[in-house]
């Protein structure tokens, strides 16, 4: 993908994630989140039988390392360096065990957080076609989201 087309993604997400969800579309990210966790996340993309369904699998499961996981990581330690000063500062002393705790603490925080996020764009990732299991499992998904929010495509 080219900068701006990311940009322009990362934006819309941003815009979706300060206006708030309802719960149909709240509903429909978690079938969506199943999906993910089911096909890409949790499976390993190279037992997918064609390639574009491996190279498919893979990006998806690439961005969701970089976004997801990743970046909850870094938020999670980010947030342990926080509060290890403030502990350093208010106990005048040095504390080591705050780094892994608030490190792994921010980590469960923050992944749904971000998961929440980039769903949609991991979920559409997965469009490579019906006449392949990926994408037919896709376009079930699809169809129960469709139902949900009444749409015929989102």
């Amino acid at each position: 993908m080219s900068y701006s087309t990311r940009r322009y993604i990362s934006d819309r997400e941003n815009a979706e994630q300060r206006i708030g969800w309802n719960n149909e579309e709240l509903q429909a990210s978690e079938l969506r989140k199943q999906f993910i966790a089911r096909y890409i996340a949790n499976f390993d993309t190279n037992l997918y039988k064609t390639q574009i369904e491996r190279d498919w699998g893979y990006i998806a499961k690439r961005e969701y390392r970089y976004d997801v996981t990743i970046n909850s990581l870094v938020y999670g330690f980010i947030g342990a360096n926080f509060i290890t000063s403030a502990t350093i500062f208010a106990r005048k002393k040095m504390v080591w065990w705050t780094i892994p705790t608030f490190t792994f603490l921010g980590y469960y925080y923050w992944q749904p957080i971000f998961l929440q996020k980039h769903n949609k764009k991991l979920f559409d990732m997965c469009n490579v076609g019906e006449q392949y299991f990926l994408g037919k499992q896709r376009n079930e998904v699809l169809a129960k989201c469709n139902a949900i929010l009444n749409r015929e495509d989102f």
